[in-house]
C-alpha cells in the first residue's frame, strides 16, 4: 500500500492471509491520515473545515474499498486447517486496527457505512472460524492468542 511494494505471486495463495494480516494495520483510517496528508500543506486540523471534510471522506473511501478488497481475497480462499489462526487474527486486527479507529458522527454518513462494513466483513469471517472448527466458539479479541 502507499509507497510499500508487496509482490505476491499468484500460485502462492497460502500467503495472501499473510500479507493480508500486515496490510490491515496499514488501511487504518489514521495511517491512510498521515499518508495522505503529509503533503507540504498543514495538518488537516489546521486547514480549512471543508478540505478537511474531503480529506476525511476521500480516507473513508479508500478504507472501504481496501476493506471490501481485503474481503473478496478471504472468501476466494479454501481455508484449510492450518490457516485457522491467520484468519483467527485478520479478524483480532480488524477489530484492533479498523473498527476501534472510526468514529461515527451524524455528519460523516460514510464513516458510519465503513463500520458497518467493517463489522460485516468481521462477522463473515468469524462465520468461516466457526466453519472450519466446529467446537471453537467465536474469537474475542480480548483473549490472547
Amino acid at each position: 500500500m502507499l509507497n510499500q511494494q508487496e509482490t505476491l505471486p499468484l500460485w502462492q495463495e497460502k500467503a495472501q492471509l499473510l500479507v493480508l494480516s500486515r496490510l490491515l494495520s496499514l488501511m487504518r483510517p489514521s495511517s491512510l491520515t498521515q499518508h495522505l496528508d503529509s503533503g507540504p500543506l498543514p495538518p488537516c486540523q489546521e486547514q480549512q473545515p471543508k478540505a478537511c471534510a474531503e480529506l476525511d471522506h476521500k480516507i473513508c473511501y479508500l478504507c472501504h474499498s481496501l476493506l471490501t478488497l481485503a474481503g473478496v481475497v478471504v472468501s476466494c480462499q479454501d481455508i484449510t486447517p492450518d490457516q485457522w489462526g491467520e484468519l483467527r487474527l485478520l479478524c483480532m486486527q480488524l477489530d484492533r486496527h479498523i473498527s476501534t479507529h472510526i468514529r461515527e458522527s451524524p455528519e460523516a454518513m460514510h464513516r458510519t457505512k465503513l463500520k458497518d462494513l467493517a463489522a460485516q466483513t468481521y462477522i463473515r469471517w468469524q462465520e468461516l472460524l466457526s466453519h472450519w472448527q466446529p467446537q471453537a466458539q467465536y474469537f474475542s479479541p480480548w483473549e490472547e492468542i
